[in-house]
């Protein structure tokens, strides 16, 4: 819950979605599009909506909306915009930074009106916190904190926040949280018929194609290299094999000291990749050398790579039995969305919402 609250203060946090091309180990940073705190699940994307005038240019006094009687200024909204786009700061063309503000602009005033309607069914509900749960919460954030070498005070300090304002949101977060989940106390409980019938209605969410978990050692080389240089790279990692075979260093060790690509920080390790994610020779190499063995050298436009698998996995169809727990999670969750939408949608409903201004 206090995670909600760093998160409601910083007001989002844009992930860089790093993709590692495995082969050749250069990390390329693709931008996710921005994405407010509420769920966006069921929106559409940012930038195929209309580019809405500059709101943040208006006067931050300005009532632009009115929640049951209730007040929402420009500057309300401004305030998370404005935090919002600070996170991609630099990491979008001019265009899509305009693109962003109006969008984000009119997700965030929606995003205050549905907290608005919350606050209100929360009161009504008298619904109350308990206090050892809040300070419990404190507690665990505290020692969470330490463990990654952030000082608490210090951490509110640089939020211009206090203790009892976290403990105050924690509780709001709570209440509201109590408020939703009270929605969902009717629903059916979803049976082993009910997955079965998903399974069988949605076979191909259950196809599973072949996989390899691998870890490799590249000796880079260059189009521009010589026969001679190439030999010698060539020749370096026979040696950095043999001396992996003979057990006087191990294949993780040898991979930080000598691997050309980043994933060399973790021992070489790549993850788990499949079919398509590799250059043709990396690709056959891993998914047909024997499970922990050290493979003979393999050549690619990257370099030389020795690979070492340790786990694989071959196409084929997961059963009913094994995926029937993860199915039943699914519809569980899935059923519980939609009630919370709904409870929410008719919240607004019955709700009197007032557009003042842009």
């Amino acid at each position: 819950m206090f995670d909600n609250f760093i998160n409601k203060k910083l007001i989002m946090t844009l992930p860089a979605v790093a993709l590692l091309i495995l082969t050749g180990c250069e990390e390329e940073a693709v931008q996710a599009p921005p994405s407010p705190s509420v769920d966006l699940a069921q929106t559409k994307d940012l930038f195929t909506e209309p580019i809405l005038a500059n709101p943040l240019a208006s006067d931050p006094t300005t009532v632009v909306v009115r929640v049951n009687g209730e007040d929402i200024i420009r500057g309300e909204i401004i305030e998370r915009v404005q935090a919002a786009m600070a996170q991609f700061s630099g990491r979008m063309q001019p265009e899509e930074i305009e693109q962003a503000r109006g969008q984000l602009y009119e997700r965030f005033k929606q995003e205050i009106i549905t907290q608005k309607l919350l606050n209100a069914a929360v009161a009504a509900a008298e619904i109350v916190v308990d206090e050892e749960e809040v300070n419990e919460a404190i507690e665990e954030v505290k020692a969470r904190m330490v463990q990654s070498g952030v000082d608490f005070e210090t951490f509110l300090s640089e939020q211009g926040t206090t203790l009892e304002e976290v403990k105050e949101e924690f509780r709001k977060g709570q209440a509201t949280s109590q408020l939703l989940e009270s929605q969902t106390e009717e629903l059916k409980e979803i049976t082993d018929t009910d997955a079965q019938e998903f399974y069988d209605a949605n076979p191909d969410s259950f196809k599973q194609p072949g996989s390899v978990t691998a870890s490799h050692i590249l000796i880079k080389t260059d189009a521009n290299d010589s026969d001679e240089t190439k030999a010698e790279q060539l020749a370096k990692l026979e040696k950095i094999r043999e001396d992996i075979i003979a057990g006087t260093i191990t294949f993780e060790d040898a991979a930080k000291e000598n691997s050309g690509c980043p994933s060399s920080a973790q021992g070489g390790a790549l993850g788990t990749f499949g079919k398509g994610q590799m250059v043709p020779e990396f690709e056959v190499a891993a998914f047909t050398q024997e499970i922990e063995e050290v493979g003979e050298v393999v050549e690619t436009q990257f370099g030389y790579h020795i690979i070492k698998v340790s786990e694989r996995s071959e196409e084929g169809t997961v059963s009913f039995e094994d995926a029937k727990e993860k199915i039943v999670q699914f519809l569980d969750r899935q059923q519980k969305q939609k009630a919370v939408s709904d409870y929410l949608q008719s919240l607004r409903d019955s709700a009197t919402i007032e557009e003042i201004a842009m």
